[in-house]
């Protein structure tokens, strides 16, 4: 069982999030197959160097302010399941940190937000 979990975890890495721009050479992720709660779920798991955390039942990060909506725990299993997420649980606690495959939808949702022209 343990050799199971161990080669999940090597399937999905766990990246830094210090690079939230996308290389000039990479591609955009198809961001278009993802609802806006799944964008604005790993958009908040990026701000917030990767990571999201589970707070009273629902998931914020670090960077979270007081006003920005938490992430719902069904979110975050969906993101899990397609590969974006690996959640950790230890006790009582919970996390979730974005894959490499999460991170490049993350930083294709950012730049798509930037290139955007601001409504009027």
């Amino acid at each position: 069982m343990f050799q199971k979990k161990a080669r999940e975890l090597y399937r999905a890495p766990i990246v830094s999030a210090s690079g939230q721009q996308l290389a000039s050479n990479e591609q955009l992720a198809p961001i278009e197959i993802l609802s806006p709660a799944k964008r604005a779920a790993l958009i908040a798991c990026l701000k917030g160097d990767g990571t999201l955390h589970k707070r009273y039942g629902v998931w914020v990060s670090e960077a979270a302010a007081a006003d920005d909506k938490p992430v719902a725990g069904m979110t975050v299993a969906d993101l899990s399941r397609d590969g974006m997420l690996t959640v950790t649980v230890l006790g009582r606690s919970a996390s979730a940190r974005l894959t490499t495959r999460g991170s490049w939808f993350a930083r294709t949702a950012i730049t798509s937000l930037s290139c955007d022209p601001a409504p009027l």
